[in-house]
């Protein structure tokens, strides 16, 4: 008999291990993108536009109570043309031209104008590691104000933390190839 009740808490056992396994393999961007979704915004909102503006700045203002106001009014009224962060744009220019290289869902633009949404990387600090110098910030996607549905310009994704330029940036193409089906 305890044999037999060993044998059966050893398999209810090694069973939620392997549930614990998989359901630790679910990745988290996954379940943070389905989040996101339930709330109404999310990348869905640019699934089938195509034409994204890359904006960097270091913006000055740090107000706690609304983060989402002073990046929204920095995408819009910001110059493309400014190129003062030309590393930090550089960084993320490559793995954003990788991205449009090898899946043609995103076409680059230079003008806000001709644009559908912004991609904007908030500069913190820059960090030097091995002599070697990293941009650090936030990276958001800001959808420009639609006048066909009346909905106003809104940050619909944000790098989960502050990080380096190049891992914010592989972050948000793993979301558009998420929500685009690009596997």
């Amino acid at each position: 008999m305890y044999r037999k009740c060993k044998r059966a808490l050893l398999t209810v056992f090694a069973f939620c291990a392997l549930l614990h396994y998989c359901l630790a393999a679910i990745p988290q961007e996954q379940s943070r993108f389905l989040a996101e979704d339930s709330s109404g915004s999310s990348l869905l909102e640019v699934r089938g536009k195509k034409r994204a503006l890359l904006l960097v700045f270091k913006s000055g203002i740090l107000d706690t109570h609304d983060i989402d106001r002073p990046i929204i009014e920095l995408a819009l009224k910001s110059d493309p043309k400014d190129r003062r962060y030309w590393f930090t744009y550089a960084t993320l220019a490559k793995k954003l031209n990788a991205y449009i290289k090898k899946y043609k869902s995103m076409t680059a633009v230079d003008q806000l104008s001709d644009a559908d949404y912004i991609v904007l990387f908030n500069l913190l600090e820059y960090r030097t590691v091995l002599n070697t110098t990293y941009p650090y910030g936030e990276l958001f996607v800001v959808v420009k104000e639609n006048p066909e549905t009346k909905m106003p310009p809104r940050i619909i994704w944000k790098s989960r933390k502050v990080q380096w330029a190049g891992d914010a940036a592989r972050d948000l193409i793993k979301e558009f190839r998420t929500v685009r089906g690009e596997m």
